[in-house]
């Protein structure tokens, strides 16, 4: 999970790459998920053969979800986040995602919530508007950076749950899947083609299956990898939260996105949150032994 939230802490850094190439965000989107199913296809010949194909009509409805709905539409909210908001703060407000695995954890997995993790959520909650903000709460509007921003969260967070129902599955299987749909419902409804014609050349051609390769095709394969480890749902976007500081890292150093005292420790605040709850929740694992 640490190693998937590294490469996801590259995300920002490629798809300002590809922007300076003119390409739209659902562009890019359709990039990385077309060159992450062309890079796993040899793998998947060279490791287990055809029988990795195979898979029943319960896991193609369940992969065609995760592609559709946790590929396609969060990587192109998240993707409009960083083109609005900018790397750094766009990864902090990804990481409102525990708040909603949290709650959908209790829901269907019927984990606890105990204190420690609801004061991390409301811990979360501050750092994330400190980030937003700057600390500069002066007439404060949600504007579509912010929005979009909090719905990647949220679309990251069904990751989590739909991964977690997935995991009786083959990992390299659903991850193939799951790109292949997504790769399909970009190309169909963002029509990627004249504009990847306008701008195709070796450079971009490289950029693009790096990109896939990285930020997909080996981050979702250790995460789904961490899935299947039987690791308590709500804890899952814990320990990928070091994402979150490689973008930030990332925004600052190379893009020279601002950061201020107060945005800063926004940041700090989002970190902390997130080991409150898995303390809690190590704690409330304990309780129960």
């Amino acid at each position: 999970m640490f190693v998937a939230g590294c490469l996801w802490g590259t995300l920002g850094l490629f798809v300002n790459l590809l922007g300076d190439y003119g390409i739209s965000g659902a562009t890019v989107v359709f990039l990385r998920m077309a060159t992450a199913t062309l890079w796993i296809v040899p793998f998947m010949l060279l490791t287990g053969g055809s029988k990795l194909f195979r898979i029943d009509r319960k896991g193609l409805l369940l992969c065609a979800i995760l592609g559709i709905i946790c590929q396609a539409l969060f990587n192109y909210a998240y993707t409009e986040a960083i083109n609005s908001i900018g790397v750094a703060t766009a990864a902090v407000l990804l990481y409102t995602s525990p708040v909603f695995v949290s709650v959908m954890s209790r829901i269907f997995f019927k984990e606890t919530i105990g204190m420690r993790k609801i004061a991390g959520l409301l811990v979360n909650v501050a750092g994330c508007a400190l980030t937003v903000t700057g600390g500069n709460f002066a007439g404060v509007t949600l504007g579509y950076g912010v929005l979009i921003g909090i719905a990647a969260g949220f679309l990251y967070s069904l990751m989590t749950i739909f991964g977690t129902i997935a995991k009786a599955y083959d990992t390299t299987t659903v991850t193939f899947y799951s790109f292949l749909f997504a790769a399909i419902a970009m190309g169909v409804t963002a029509n990627p083609w004249a504009e990847m014609g306008a701008v195709l050349s070796p450079s971009f051609v490289a950029i693009s299956f790096a990109y896939g390769l990285f930020t997909a095709v080996l981050a979702y394969f250790i995460y789904m990898k961490g899935l299947s480890m039987h690791l308590e749902t709500s804890k899952v976007p814990v320990i990928a939260s070091v994402e979150t500081i490689v973008a930030a890292v990332i925004g600052f150093a190379v893009f020279q996105e601002a950061c201020g005292f107060a945005k800063f420790a926004g940041i700090v605040l989002v970190l902390a949150s997130i080991a409150m709850m898995n303390l809690g929740g190590q704690k409330q694992m304990e309780d129960a032994e």
